[in-house]
């Protein structure tokens, strides 16, 4: 049947309505604390919560305002549970949208309905909205055939494809250099700059996994997505991933991820950092031409909706010196083949090797792709962005 979460911090009452729903045909997962509640609905995707209005470390409206500011909780069913003394705050919660509210000490047999009708209800949205998602892949598939069918509808595609691409900023005391190499005539790369504000620039480098038209429909999705979180919690990086992984993981296909870096620079201060998840580790260049790949930690977005999945980003900073500089890549460039039996790829020490090798005055990104061959060797997208202080 369905899965119940229930919230009490009365474990007698969790007792009570665990022994009622088990016999009625329902999971049930328990939770004492608000804090608690909010994980176990994060990490289980209940069907429906049986949340009493008086929590311990939360009021009640926080914990719904935070609950429903969850995407992937944001439509499940709330049963509120209170006494005759709630009345008012009882009202106050439906500014949240709860679907229903049980007096206590409650008629089992009623809650049992009430919960039997609410989960039928939610589990009939699930399925039209698995099979809503299954008809958009559907069409995305046949979109692909279609393409396909001519030259000239690519040629199109890939003309609007390039014209879409975040054009590169001009900052005073840097040279930011871009180099965009989808494998085909669409790709799964992508790229972007947003202004925080008048210093702050974010810059983000991702790749979709797979190829073809749906990686390319894949990564504007996430592109966008990415810069509407970095608009709304500015450099707050931590939010900013904790965000985009909790919508991804609910709007992309089974099995896709997005790997990201997104850094932002603070051109007043010359401050950098940014966070890194599951994407080649950016590298600092020193003034020397010295280079320090950055191991920092993270996983892909969109694999997971555990609720401490965050935790495991790690936020590198640093400030720029004159004539230091960052360079962001995704995995194109590492894995083009150096010879045809494709045993050996140029990997990271090929990267280092051709910013060491780059003249005085010339582009660091260029010499990595032509030392790379990356136009005849390359076998994915590949995208490169240096930011370097003058």
């Amino acid at each position: 049947m369905s899965l119940v979460l229930i919230s009490d911090d009365d474990p007698a009452v969790r007792a009570e309505l665990k022994q009622v729903l088990l016999k009625a045909g329902h999971s049930v997962l328990e939770a004492a604390t608000a804090r608690a509640t909010l994980h176990e609905a994060q990490d289980h995707d209940p069907d429906l919560i049986l949340l009493d209005i008086k929590l311990p470390d939360m009021t009640a409206m926080e914990l719904l305002e935070e609950l429903r500011s969850e995407a992937s909780l944001a439509r499940v069913p709330i049963m509120m549970m209170a006494a005759d003394a709630d009345q008012d705050l009882l009202t106050r919660t439906f500014k949240w949208d709860i679907v229903d509210f049980v007096h206590k000490p409650f008629n089992t047999n009623i809650l049992v309905a009430k919960i039997g009708a609410h989960t039928r209800l939610n589990l009939a949205y699930k399925f039209s909205r698995k099979l809503s998602k299954e008809m958009y892949m559907s069409r995305i598939e046949r979109l692909e055939t279609q393409v396909q069918a001519t030259e000239e509808d690519m040629t199109e595609a890939e003309r609007h494809f390039t014209w879409m691409q975040p054009k590169t900023p001009k900052v005073d005391g840097y040279t930011i250099e871009v180099k965009y190499r989808p494998y085909g005539k669409l790709g799964g790369d992508f790229y972007d700059f947003v202004w925080l504000d008048r210093d702050r620039l974010a810059v983000v480098v991702g790749d979709v996994s797979g190829h073809g038209i749906q990686a390319a429909i894949l990564q504007t999705m996430a592109r966008k997505l990415i810069s509407l979180a970095l608009r709304q919690e500015m450099d707050n990086l931590q939010k900013v991933v904790e965000f985009s992984n909790r919508e991804l993981t609910n709007d992309l296909p089974p099995g896709s991820f997005v790997a990201a870096t997104i850094g932002v620079l603070n051109t007043e201060t010359h401050e950098w950092h940014h966070v890194r998840c599951g994407i080649p580790y950016p590298i600092l260049i020193k003034a020397d031409r010295e280079c320090e790949p950055l191991m920092t930690p993270g996983g892909p977005l969109g694999l997971s909706k555990k609720a401490d999945w965050a935790i495991g980003v790690g936020t590198y900073g640093v400030s720029l010196q004159a004539g230091q500089g960052m360079l962001l890549m995704s995995d194109g460039i590492i894995e083009c083949y150096l010879d045809d039996e494709k045993k050996e790829q140029f990997d990271v020490e090929g990267v280092i090797k051709a910013i060491k090798e780059t003249p005085k005055d010339g582009s660091m990104i260029a010499t990595i792709c032509e030392m790379a061959n990356l136009e005849h060797r390359a076998d994915d997208d590949a995208t490169l962005i240096s930011i370097a202080r003058k």
